[in-house]
């Protein structure tokens, strides 16, 4: 009995408190460092060939209701007939700026090494970076990232993956990402960052220049985390957390390419500080240890003590849902409550799953 009491505690404190801050965090409480909104360049490297980023996201970028900013596309790959229509586009807007790299076959250009080029071409101090295969939610997203550039000098905000079709699979990939993105979060709020969104965050050029560009350079990830933590201080972190401020990222919607996906991008945890990976394991191992401890505590208890057992199951789950609820709505998803129960319950060996193997596309090194 005293194991379950100590591991609901142990839930109580993520989600009670560690949880939901995020629900509770208030930008405009932070102490501005700029009197005024600094103008922006939005960073996107560009691998291949995507129309849907001709159509779509970069069109998004393009429509933003903000008075300076600029869009500056690296674009990675040799199809000239693509580059050209970039280049057509560029010519119909005054603030989008491109550079062209590669075309060699040999020769194999890193994520790194695209934006040093995009942040030596953007004529800005605040830089904001974003993916293809994401696109802002809202007209006033670049607006709303600049109030963190007041604030900070490392902007994050919230992403939420998007699936061609809606099914119980893919309500599960949205709250694994939404768990992993609530951990994220609710250490960055506390000034304890150790993730970003890859495309949704930013950072000042003084920064940047102060660490002499990008570490970790044997891997070709690990922008939008190793090397934010090793830059940032509590002072630097300003997070946005607002229906305009949210991202929207293309996932796969096959459960083996999605879990690709988590791998792949997930491969630089095993370098996070000690007291990250602890924070993030101890939820998920509480979690299942509760559950089992509680189901052992059912069968083999007496019945005074099995309806106390019953009773704090029925506590936490409530808790869960009300504070995941809340925190989810901050983050850009809704619409969790109703089903939660089920990845509440498979939760920890989704991840069991995704940490079980590793990626099949190792990061590449830096050449």
């Amino acid at each position: 009995m005293a194991a379950i009491i100590i591991l609901f505690m142990v839930q109580l404190y993520y989600y009670a408190i560690a949880y939901y801050r995020i629900y509770r965090f208030r930008l405009m409480r932070r102490r501005k460092k700029h009197d005024s909104m600094p103008p922006i360049s939005v960073i996107v490297a560009l691998r291949g060939e995507s129309d849907n980023f001709l159509t779509t996201e970069l069109p998004a970028l393009l429509q933003q209701q903000y008075d300076h900013y600029e869009i500056v596309v690296v674009y990675i790959g040799g199809d000239m007939e693509y580059y050209e229509e970039l280049q057509r586009i560029r010519d119909s807007y005054s603030y989008m700026r491109l550079t062209k790299m590669g075309g060699n076959d040999h020769v194999y250009i890193t994520n790194k090494q695209a934006l040093n080029v995009g942040i030596k071409s953007a004529q800005y101090d605040a830089l904001l970076f974003t993916t293809p295969g994401a696109a802002p939610l809202s007209e006033k997203w670049i607006a709303l990232m600049a109030k963190g550039f007041e604030r900070g000098s490392v902007v994050l905000g919230p992403v939420v993956p998007s699936f061609e079709n809606n099914s119980l699979k893919t309500y599960l990939m949205r709250l694994t990402e939404l768990h992993r993105l609530r951990n994220a979060m609710s250490r960055a709020v506390v000034d304890k960052l150790y993730y970003a969104p890859r495309s949704n965050y930013g950072f000042t050029r003084e920064l940047y220049e102060s660490t002499r560009g990008y570490n970790h350079l044997g891997i070709d990830i690990g922008d939008n985390d190793l090397y934010l933590q090793d830059i940032t201080r509590p002072e630097h972190i300003a997070v946005v957390l607002s229906p305009h401020s949210l991202v929207a990222e293309e996932r796969p919607s096959q459960w083996s390419e999605w879990m690709e996906h988590m791998r792949y991008y997930g491969s630089t945890a095993k370098d996070y500080p000690t007291s990250v990976k602890t924070f993030i394991r101890r939820e998920r191992d509480s979690r299942l240890l509760f559950f089992l401890t509680a189901v052992t505590a059912l069968a083999v208890l007496p019945l005074e003590l099995k309806c106390i057992v019953a009773g704090l199951i029925l506590l936490r789950y409530a808790i869960v849902v009300w504070t995941s609820h809340r925190t989810a709505r901050k983050l850009g998803e809704r619409g969790i409550a109703l089903h939660y129960w089920i990845y509440d319950l498979i939760g920890p060996f989704i991840e069991w799953m995704i940490g079980s193997h590793e990626s099949h596309n190792t990061p590449r090194v830096w050449r």
